[in-house]
């Protein structure tokens, strides 16, 4: 406390006595630029001995951090300043260990003309808030303020001028640092993969996995353990794989156009209409193949018993790679929150960014094919279990009406994408009903599937009661959304089950259309942004996406409660698709991924509307604490403007 008294003392005395200030701010500006381009405002601080500002990005407790803003009519948009590696040592004035600047330093502040701006000269107004301290005093926090002049030319605006280039803000501390980084990336990675075990987009390849190891460990001369080990890898060799490809293509790329559009390549896949197609054919076929429609013996052809064991185990450890391989892409879907997230490190491009994705991608990977892994031992507890016979044919017919469901999940993607109007939700939903009943009517035998005998009606054991009640269980709520046109929600079901929902069907066709009832700009920021300037509210951005599940859990169960539905009705609402095949949703996802160096959905973030700066920012699916996060940028708003 007595330190404290002091240097409260000393700024007082320092504020009375002296109108000098040991810091030189000046300004410069590339000019001159056209409208659309992006213009690099150039920052110098130039400090005098052993005196110093702090960091703007790197913050302790004590000192104030360096702030930069700008104001132009000519400027539409800014990236975050770019400042260079800050010092991090004791700093004896606060005590502690902070980050700051020292000598002369230079800050970068990227800023985008805006479109509509006409030829001619322009003023920009930058202001620098700061604090400056040596070792035994501080000057109270000033802002000075210096004048730039820009010319606007006549002209289209120059391909390698219209985006913003990302840039490293230092690290700060180095090993301390670098531990942190990857102390987090270790968490996300484990607490991701763990998250995604229970991810519904996982649960339709458990039947093959089931089928095609329970047929391979009838083979004596190949090693079940081994096999186990190569499909892990499969499925952890494609995360890491996709982790390498994406660092490498971003290798020496400072466009953040480019970036982001590999960081963004776990959402390509995973609703890339071909891809999803031939998915959706694939589990038609696995399907048929499990009615015994198609008599394709798979695992049988990969072992082929006519070979010799040694090719005959090549073939089997091949098939389980590449069923690996299978299954991570099925997934994608619903690991990309987490991969995305990785995405994100390696599209920085630097060797650094792709050994930490590395990193990351092999810890996910790993983690994640360890349940499945020994999923596909589980076969070797066949051998205690009795025969083949009824029950195991009766297992495989209910698989397949699985891998129908499943196939109608892929399929709807391409009908979305390519507009062609086959499967909306409704006749989705539909869909699961209609093979839901057939499914209950095979399990208490009213007509036989398969080669399996002595059936007779309404003899149903144990297990076929177990999968009726089950399947009933999932029918209700399937039936109940069905029956709440136009958005085919049930809004009473519980959470699980809706996240399972919203991750087999199409999106509402009407809740777009509801929310800009209810005042949302729908894929409008610029309209959105002058609309939160003009009311004086800060600006709530939803990056959002057409197949993201969380989003729409967010958006029906946490939205509409009256804490945060209190925190929104205080802001300006945006909603921003970044999973379109449009350049505007290439235009957000780019936003996304330049401001906030995210690429995943859902995404939250609170701005102010005058310099487009962030007051908070949070991604994810968040059932607790949403409100008082909105309630937090709102009060930094409104402390800010007072």
């Amino acid at each position: 406390m007595n330190n404290i008294l002091k240097l409260l003392l000393l700024v007082g005395l320092l504020y009375s006595q002296s109108t000098q200030n040991p810091v030189t701010i000046t300004a410069s500006v590339e000019s001159p630029a056209r409208a659309g381009e992006v213009a690099n405002i150039k920052i110098n601080a130039d400090m005098e001995d052993q005196w110093h500002i702090y960091s703007i990005y790197k913050l302790t407790e004590g000192p104030l951090p360096t702030e930069i803003t700008v104001n132009s009519s000519v400027v539409g948009a800014m990236a975050p300043v770019q400042e260079p590696k800050p010092k991090y040592v004791f700093d004896p004035g606060f005590e502690t260990d902070t980050y700051y600047h020292e000598g002369n330093t230079e800050f970068i502040f990227p800023v985008r003309i805006k479109r509509s701006a006409q030829p001619g000269d322009y003023s920009m107004a930058v202001d620098v808030y700061y604090m400056v301290c040596n070792e035994r005093l501080c000057y109270p926090p000033i802002t000075k303020s210096d004048t730039v002049k820009i010319t606007i030319e006549a002209g289209s605006p120059r391909n390698d001028r219209t985006t913003f280039v990302v840039a490293s803000t230092g690290s700060g501390s180095g090993t301390s640092g670098d531990s942190n980084i990857l102390l987090s990336i270790f968490l996300l990675a484990i607490g991701g993969a763990v998250l995604s075990w229970v991810m519904p987009c996982v649960y339709p390849m458990i039947p093959i996995i089931i089928s095609f190891f329970g047929k391979m460990s009838e083979d004596k001369n190949i090693g079940r353990t081994t096999i186990a080990t190569f499909y892990g890898l499969g499925i952890a060799g494609t995360f890491v794989l996709i982790g390498l490809l994406v660092g490498f293509l971003s290798w020496g790329v400072n466009d953040a156009a480019t970036q982001s559009k590999y960081a963004n390549i776990g959402n390509l896949i995973a609703t890339d209409p071909w891809i999803n197609l031939a998915l959706g054919i694939l589990f038609i076929f696995f399907a048929l193949w499990m009615f015994g429609v198609v008599n394709v013996n798979v695992a049988g052809k990969l072992v082929n018993k006519t070979d010799r064991a040694g090719q005959s185990a090549n073939s089997a450890y091949l098939g389980s790679f590449l069923l690996g391989v299978t299954f991570a892409i099925t997934s994608f879907s619903c690991t990309v929150p987490v991969v995305g997230s990785l995405l994100v490190v390696a599209a920085a491009g630097t060797a650094g960014g792709i050994l930490t994705s590395l990193y990351g991608m092999v810890v996910y990977g790993v983690v994640f094919a360890a349940p499945f892994v020994a999923l596909s031992l589980f076969p070797t507890a066949l051998d205690k279990l009795p025969k083949s016979g009824n029950w195991m044919e009766t297992l495989k017919i209910g698989f397949g009406f699985i891998e129908i469901a499943a196939a109608i999940k892929f399929l709807w993607v391409p009908d979305l994408e390519w507009e062609i109007g086959l499967l909306p939700r409704d006749i989705v939903l539909w869909s699961f009903i209609i093979i839901g009943i057939l499914l209950i009517g095979y399990l208490v035998g009213l007509y036989k599937v398969g080669s399996a005998e002595n059936i007779s009606p309404f003899k149903v054991g144990k297990g076929r009661v177990i999968a009726i009640v089950l399947t009933g269980l999932f029918l209700y709520p399937v039936g109940m959304s069905l029956a709440s046109p136009p958005t085919y929600h049930y809004a009473k079901m519980p959470r699980l089950m809706d996240e399972l929902i919203e991750a087999l069907v199409p999106p509402p066709p009407t809740e777009d259309d509801i929310a800009i009832k209810e005042g949302w700009f729908v894929d409008q920021y610029d309209e959105a942004l002058a609309k939160a300037k003009a009311d004086n509210k800060p600006l709530f951005i939803d990056f959002t996406g057409v197949y993201c599940a969380n989003c729409r859990v967010m958006e029906r169960r946490v939205f509409p409660t009256k804490p945060v539905k209190e925190q929104l009705d205080k802001m300006v609402l945006t909603r921003l698709y970044v999973d379109k095949k449009d350049s505007l949703s290439e235009a957000f996802a780019r936003l996304q991924f330049e401001r906030y160096k995210q690429a995943t959905q859902p995404y939250y973030v609170i701005l102010d509307p005058k310099d487009e700066s962030t007051l908070a920012e949070k991604g994810g699916y968040v059932p607790n604490g949403f409100a008082e996060f909105l309630s937090g940028g709102v009060s930094a708003f409104y402390n800010r403007n007072n």
